[in-house]
């Protein structure tokens, strides 16, 4: 028994010295009384896409401001940074608690070459084109899967034998 009580004892003083590094620390969450707010994130809910005419690409994004209107960059294969509003049902607006979500049709692009094999960024921007937040997108074509995508792209491709 004297075992188990210095056993939970000693969880006891971890417990409390935890919260108190962690409510001194500024970690978000620790401290209820903390005013930080999270940093906006972007989030691709397809990462890997089909090099296809009729390619969806769904976004989401959190931590933006409220009713905020936001523009979706593209870098294309030659450098070229493309602002895709035009191609995204429903336009980029965060609802009133700072989150959206939207799908992207980037076939012309694919049809145009201007989007190939390869890993890209996506951006998310305010409306004077400051970067807010971007993620990665990978598009696959498959019947020529490339070398450097295999790794992870494997359990979606289906190689022939």
């Amino acid at each position: 028994m004297k075992k188990l009580t210095g056993g939970v004892i000693l969880i006891a003083v971890i417990l409390v010295a935890v919260l108190l590094v962690g409510g001194t620390t500024g970690i978000v969450g620790a401290n209820p009384a903390s005013k930080s707010e999270p940093s906006p994130t972007v989030m691709v809910a397809t990462p890997i896409v089909m090099l296809d005419k009729e390619a969806v690409v769904v976004i989401m994004g959190s931590g933006f401001e409220p009713e905020q209107e936001l523009c979706l960059l593209f870098t294309t294969m030659d450098g070229v940074r493309a602002d895709v509003g035009q191609f995204l049902d429903p336009e980029l607006v965060a609802n009133e608690t700072g989150a959206w979500a939207t799908a992207w049709t980037p076939g012309r692009l694919i049809t145009k070459k201007m989007i190939g094999v390869g890993v890209y960024i996506i951006t998310v921007t305010d409306g004077e084109y400051n970067a807010l937040a971007n993620a990665p997108v990978a598009f696959y074509d498959v019947t020529k899967p490339p070398e450097e995508l295999l790794g992870w792209a494997k359990p979606f491709v289906k190689l022939e034998e």
